[in-house]
């Protein structure tokens, strides 16, 4: 994993600050404490959240979805 974005939020499960990895093909949201993780490929979410006409990238709705699948 290269990247690695601690986010506010909280795992349901522990408590434990939620996190963003990223490797080559996927971006990973979870848990350290629990070790557990949902993925998504990068390229289903450039399509859904990068909007390159208006040079707008929705990274709340990324995050809402990350947490939406890990819950």
């Amino acid at each position: 994993m290269n990247d690695v974005i601690t986010t506010l939020l909280r795992c349901p499960s522990c408590g434990g600050a939620l996190e963003i990895l990223e490797d080559e093909y996927y971006v990973w949201f979870g848990c350290r404490r629990c070790l557990r993780y949902v993925r998504r490929g990068k390229r289903e979410l450039v399509r859904r959240y990068v909007d390159y006409s208006a040079r707008f990238f929705n990274w709340r709705g990324l995050v809402e979805e990350l947490y939406a699948l890990y819950r």
